[in-house]
């Protein structure tokens, strides 16, 4: 058993043998090194936490929703309980480094998909068949008792609820101030096995519903993030079309592996737990001098912080063709230099009392309502409008003044 001190949370985190056992596997500590924001900290400089801190945050908030469930009377059975916790600890395993730019070209893969295949390849010998059957089907959303499933994913989850307060807590914005233990202590489960608040931890999760709002469009879909991303898709969008051409582009081992082989083969899998974010920035560092005059631009300009300008106005097609020629002008083409990105989120969708998404509020009476009908204001109707914006990402403006 280790206990583990965390920033977050004015406790210890406690790992039993089980847990570990998974901790201290070489798949999970290569958490360490995967940064849990990517590039964020080109924006919020104290934003480089990991993947590891909040994997374990995370199995935290579990550990303690089980023990407050208990303390209501709830029977959850030894195994269930474990299967729970590992299911929080584990579901990050399949990230990447800069995960889902790179999943979407690179890999062809979904970090979900990866971390099944973690599961049931390198982390079976040590939780055992059953409980590694269970963590699939719980991350799966398979699970027989749904509120266990919704623990791990729905829009009250111990990711979400660990990931909102830590981003906000190492960004350094005060947004993600959320009444996590109020949350925790609230929680129920419904007769039909779903997830549940106790009337009196609304105004919690109110207020959980309104930080995410305000973390999303300060620090997710902030622009410059988002041209990082957009800049982070266009080099390895670049970097897969030129192998698929068959140019010679330099590689590091283990991505060349998981390119040729596949994540899916034994080979692959391995490479893919060999890969971390050093191992990326050190290619970039390479890529710097490859002979590809995009590859090489876009690798210096990631490592140098020369990050694409963002319009988020309507452009006319006379602009975008401005633009376009002002690329073309200085070399640039246009493919992998202007970029089209939509950002879109809805904070809270108030499903129907029975969809399996909507936050239920047992009240006083006994009766069970959609969260948005317990609260006195429209507060959370007016956050279930979608926000969308449209965004274009470009090294030049339409001036042609240079980034």
């Amino acid at each position: 058993m280790k206990f583990i001190r965390d920033p977050l949370y004015e406790d210890f985190i406690i790992l039993d043998n089980t847990l570990l056992k998974v901790v201290e596997h070489p798949s999970f500590q290569r958490l360490r090194r995967i940064s849990q924001l990517g590039l964020v900290s080109y924006i919020y400089p104290g934003a480089t936490h990991t993947r590891f801190s909040h994997s374990l945050g995370t199995v935290y908030l579990m550990d303690e929703i089980i023990k407050n469930l208990e303390i209501k009377g709830f029977k959850i059975e030894e195994e269930l309980k474990i299967s729970m916790k590992i299911s929080a600890l584990v579901h990050d395993i399949g990230h990447g480094p800069f995960s889902h730019a790179l999943e979407f070209t690179l890999l062809n893969i979904k970090h979900e998909e990866l971390t099944k295949l973690i599961l049931k390849n390198v982390l079976k010998d040590i939780i055992g068949d059953e409980i590694c059957n269970n963590v699939i089907k719980i991350l799966s959303g398979e699970f027989e008792k749904k509120f266990v499933n919704e623990l791990i994913s729905s829009q009250l989850d111990v990711d979400r609820l660990d990931y909102i307060r830590r981003d906000a807590f190492y960004c350094g914005v005060h947004y993600g101030l959320i009444d996590v233990s109020r949350i925790l202590k609230t929680i129920t489960i419904t007769d039909d096995n779903k997830l549940a608040i106790e009337e009196k931890g609304k105004h919690a999760v109110e207020g959980y519903l309104v930080a995410r709002y305000l973390m999303y469009w300060s620090v997710y879909f902030h622009k410059t993030n988002l041209s990082l991303q957009a800049m982070l898709y266009s080099l390895f969008k670049r970097a897969r079309d030129l192998i698929e051409e068959k140019c010679d582009i330099p590689l590091i081992e283990n991505l060349r592996i998981l390119i040729e082989d596949g994540v899916k083969s034994e080979r692959g899998l391995k490479a893919f737990l060999n890969l971390d974010d050093s191992d990326m920035f050190y290619l970039f560092k390479i890529w710097t001098n490859s002979k590809d005059r995009i590859i090489s631009d876009l690798s210096r300009r990631i490592l140098n912080r020369e990050i694409f300008k963002v319009y988020d106005e309507e452009l006319s097609i006379e602009d975008i063709e401005e633009i376009k020629d002002n690329l073309r002008k200085e070399g640039l083409d246009p493919k992998y230099y202007l970029i089209e990105k939509v950002a879109i989120d809805t904070a809270y969708e108030p499903y129907n009392l029975d969809g399996e998404s909507s936050i239920k509020v047992i009240l006083k009476n006994g009766k069970i309502v959609e969260i948005s009908q317990a609260l006195p204001t429209d507060t959370l109707k007016a956050l279930s409008r979608p926000i969308k914006k449209k965004l274009i990402f470009t090294p030049f403006r339409k001036s042609h003044q240079s980034a």
